[in-house]
């Protein structure tokens, strides 16, 4: 990794620090969704949440959020120390994520990325990222990536009819919703997808 490329990353680590206390309110707990994506239709990745006592709940944040700001500081020092150790820079990409501080987050998703090219998990919320910054071509291709990476990745699919949607492609919506329902036919919010889908087919007629 560049070393300018590192201090630009380590520049973002340091700007979530001031929003630390923000940071540990707006955590939500993987793999469910925040408010935002849900009304977005978005799902996130299975990425496990942290331990508890890592991420303070609501309650523990009133305190001002210390095991937060301890966990930023302990991820901050790990990559300076092995700047190759994918799993911390997703799990600082990850916090960004679940705080809904998405431009922040693609930088920490596109290094981990590098250093774990084929993990769906991560690849599917850094295209939820992209999305979020009005990148959406680049959402679909990681996107792609995570379903050729494991085709049984049903997040990876979902994620992707949402986007063919907000494109107004809706063959392609159509056929990732049929690939969809083969690999999780219980999938949450398939039913709303399905309707949606319809109803944008319909539009087009």
């Amino acid at each position: 990794m560049k070393r300018e490329h590192l201090a630009f990353l380590l520049g973002g680590l340091a700007f979530g620090f001031l929003f630390g206390f923000g940071v540990a309110h707006a955590l939500a707990t993987r793999p469910g969704s925040t408010p935002a994506q849900e009304a977005a239709g978005e799902i996130p990745s299975p990425a496990g949440p942290p331990a508890p006592s890592q991420i303070p709940s609501g309650a523990q944040a009133g305190g001002g959020g210390a095991p937060m700001m301890a966990e930023l500081q302990r991820l901050q020092q790990q990559v300076r120390d092995h700047p190759d150790d994918g799993a911390a820079w997703t799990r600082i990409a990850n916090l960004y994520h679940d705080a809904e501080m998405f431009p922040q987050a693609v930088g920490f998703y596109e290094k981990a990325a590098t250093l774990l090219p084929n993990d769906p998990n991560l690849l599917t919320d850094l295209g939820v990222c992209y999305r979020r910054v009005g990148e959406p071509q680049k959402a679909l291709d990681v996107f792609t990536r995570a379903e050729k990476a494991d085709p049984k990745h049903w997040q990876s699919l979902y994620n992707q009819v949402v986007v063919y949607m907000d494109l107004n492609r809706h063959a392609e919506a159509v056929a990732a919703l049929g690939r969809l329902e083969k690999v999780n036919p219980q999938a949450p919010r398939l039913a709303e997808l399905k309707q949606a889908v319809e109803q944008g087919r319909a539009g087009r007629s």
